[in-house]
């Protein structure tokens, strides 16, 4: 799902037969999230309008997008073969192959002369460092987006090694205990955590959008550690 540090294919923290399963085990209101998503997006976009998915996975939002709208051209855009193998079988599956299409690579791979009226990145942004990667991976997007454009960001946030993030993971622990996670699973999950996500403050999401070319941004969702952002293009 990312270009950075997680290699979906070779070296899966979950294989991308099991992410749907366990996404919405281990993210606290992950479908609840998705039907918001859908809600910002089909308030703020006409029927004709083309949208474009980074970080694609398994194609959960390729499915709701397809059937939030008998119009919306949605391409999706992931690196991993694997993930967009599940996409693709379930994009045949809902009959949405006209208007659904996916592109395996990173989104400076896509052409600059397609622009779009709409943009997502669900849960794939805090798999990269804030060390110019975050930046460049929001900017590769606004440049290939309409102006008054839709982006909708979703991601775990808070800045490790605080009081706060510490205690928001003893309540996500308590919310994997209840959803009946195994510890082996728990202490699995955490240590990815720890090696290779890179969640920052709401207040750098904010500067980073602001930074890449967006102009207002809504927090319209949190489920603990995961908050969600609508912003526009400037």
């Amino acid at each position: 799902m990312t270009q950075q540090n997680i290699d979906f294919d070779s070296n899966a923290p979950i294989a991308g037969t099991e992410y749907d399963d366990m996404a919405l085990l281990v993210l606290p209101g992950y479908e609840a999230m998705h039907q918001m998503v859908l809600a910002c997006l089909q308030a703020n976009l006409s029927d004709e309008a083309n949208l474009l998915v980074v970080g694609a996975g398994t194609g959960k939002e390729l499915i709701g997008f397809g059937k939030g709208s008998s119009k919306w051209q949605v391409l999706g855009v992931d690196p991993s073969e694997n993930m967009l193998n599940v996409a693709k079988n379930k994009i045949q599956q809902y009959g949405l192959s006209e208007r659904v299409k996916l592109f395996q690579g990173y989104t400076n791979d896509l052409p600059d002369t397609q622009v779009y009226d709409a943009a997502t990145s669900i849960l794939v942004m805090h798999f990269i460092p804030d060390d110019g990667s975050k930046l460049a991976f929001l900017q590769n997007i606004v440049n290939r987006m309409k102006s008054s454009g839709v982006f909708i960001l979703a991601d775990v946030f808070g800045e490790k090694g605080t009081d706060d993030f510490q205690e928001m993971i003893s309540l996500v622990k308590q919310f994997w205990q209840k959803m009946g996670i195994s510890q082996a699973k728990k202490a699995e999950i955490l240590e990815t955590m720890e090696k290779a996500v890179y969640p920052i403050s709401e207040y750098r999401v904010l500067e980073l959008l602001k930074e890449a070319g967006f102009g207002k941004v809504i927090r319209f969702y949190t489920g603990l550690w995961v908050g969600g952002w609508m912003a526009v293009t400037k």
